[in-house]
């Protein structure tokens, strides 16, 4: 065991990491993380359309996601497209998945 084992988490990693679980704890996002993980790139209308919500609440919940470092963005003329940007979040889904006995 190492020493920073011993001590526990560091104010700031544990502040880090309530960031990270408090905005996997919104449904909207957990649900677009899960559609970002199931395509290439998306645009807002598409998440938008596929989740039944309106673009503004997608695109607030991006900004969240993008602000954490999940999310990335690219413009390609007038569209932009986003996709995950965070391996770990994938992983950190995929077991929560696998854990509830999800697909």
């Amino acid at each position: 065991m190492t020493t920073e084992q011993r001590e526990g988490l560091s104010l700031s990693d544990t502040q880090n990491l309530v960031r990270i679980f408090r905005a996997l704890t919104d449904e909207s996002r957990l649900r677009i993380v899960h559609v970002l993980m199931n395509v290439d790139r998306i645009s807002v209308s598409e998440i938008a359309s596929e989740l039944e919500q309106h673009i503004s609440n997608v695109s607030h919940h991006l900004r969240i996601l993008r602000d954490l470092g999940f999310v990335k963005r690219e413009r390609e003329g007038k569209w932009i497209y986003h996709s995950l940007d965070d391996e770990c979040i994938e992983d950190i889904m995929r077991r929560a998945l696998e854990h509830v006995g999800g697909k």
